[in-house]
This record gives C-alpha cells, structure tokens and sequence, in this order.
C-alpha cells in the first residue's frame, strides 16, 4: 500500500464521517423545530404507551440485556480483540482496520450530536435498562446498522452468504423495540440514529472499497504481465 492509497482511504472516510454527520445534525433540528423536541409529538407518545406493555418475566429479562449487543461496554472490546485476531492470526489487517473504523466512528458520532442537540430523555415511565445522557440520537441504532450491517456485507462477499443480513436485521430491530419497550428513547431518536448509521455504513463500505480497488491496481502495476513473465523464463 502506497502513501497515496492511505492518504486517499483517509480523506474518503473523513469526508464519510461528516455527512453521516450532516445527516444526524440536520434531522435533528428538523425535528427540533418542532415544539414537541423535549416533550415528544402526539404519535411518539401513544408510540411509547403502545410499546410499553406486560411481558413475561423471562422475555422481559432477555429485553433488558438485549441493549448489550449494541454498546461500547461489550461492542468496543469484542471488535478489538475481533480484530486483533484477525490481523495477527488470519493476516486480514484491512478487515480488521474496517471494522475498527466502523465501530469507533459510531461510538463518536453518537455523543457529539446528543451535546449539541441535547433532547430530554421520555419521561411517561420508568426508565430501565442502559441509558445515559441525552436521548437524540440513539447510539445504539447507529452502532447496530453500521456495524452488523458491515459484517453482514463482508460476509456475502467473502462467502455468498445471505443469512448475516437476517441476522443483522434481528440485532437492529430488536434493540429498538428494547429501547421503546425501556422507555429510554423516542422513536425519532432511533430513526435519526438509523439515518445516521446507514450514512456510516454507506460511506466506510465506499471508501475500503475503492481503497481495495486502487491497491489492486497498484499491485498490477508492479507485477509483470503474463507474456513478458512466459518470455523472461
């Protein structure tokens, strides 16, 4: 990999960054502008009462610990030694880097925007489970779609899978229900995270992509043709 490659990979991903970014911060002032920023519109609030029924104990207790997969307590760790392995043991370093990438700029695109925007947490019940801080957007739905989502698309390359998408979908969808069902987020804070973590998706998996592309073709450009090899021997 030449300098050129690396410095072309880092400014597609900073450019990536900040119009996931830009997507965050615009849908949240959209919906800021509204007088129901803090206090939540009509529809959120019916949203919530409507999720926030009765369930079994054990299905109320698999909720709860549903917001582990999704959060820097357990996602940071397992992505770092996750990729430690896949470096030193399957010499799979851009994979690793990707996915280190894709994590740690999730996790910092989550509280710069809950600083600026700073929206107050539901407050029509108890609030249970993992939270902190404001409530827009949700960290978690940016985390979930990025990064399963990534997983899921190197796995179909690498291997034809379909089956990772599925389960990517369940991992999202199942997080939000357990944000609404904890009553620690509005709806407009999961599709605001949601907006958020495809722009993330969209622009890492573009710019590893035509990084992989241009070291390629720098490999080709140093490697001898077929007839010139077949001639030198």
């Amino acid at each position: 990999m030449t300098p050129s490659a690396r410095r072309q990979l880092v400014r597609d991903l900073v450019v990536a960054y900040l119009l996931a970014w830009a997507v965050g911060i615009a849908y949240g002032f959209i919906v800021r502008s509204s007088s129901t920023w803090d206090a939540g519109s009509a529809w959120e609030r019916s949203t919530l009462q409507w999720f926030h029924m009765s369930l079994p104990g054990w299905l109320d207790r698999i909720v709860l610990a549903m917001p582990y997969t999704g959060t820097n307590l357990t996602i940071l760790p397992a992505t770092l030694a996750i990729g430690w392995w896949l470096w030193k043991r399957k010499h799979m370093g851009l994979v690793a880097v990707q996915l280190l990438v894709v994590t740690m700029g999730s996790l910092s695109l989550n509280p710069t925007m809950k600083y600026l925007l700073g929206r107050d947490r539901p407050d029509l019940f108890p609030r249970r489970g993992i939270y902190n801080w404001a409530s827009y957007p949700s960290g978690h739905a940016i985390l979930t779609i990025a990064l399963f989502f990534t997983v899921a698309m190197m796995l179909h390359r690498a291997r034809g899978w379909r089956w990772p998408f599925f389960v990517a979908a369940l991992i999202f969808l199942a997080n939000s229900f357990s944000r609404l069902y904890l009553a620690v987020h509005w709806p407009t804070d999961l599709v605001g995270g949601m907006l958020i973590g495809i722009a993330w998706l969209v622009g890492t998996w573009r710019a590893f992509s035509r990084h992989r592309e241009r070291v390629g073709d720098e490999i080709r450009a140093v490697s001898p043709a077929p007839d010139l090899a077949v001639a030198q021997n």
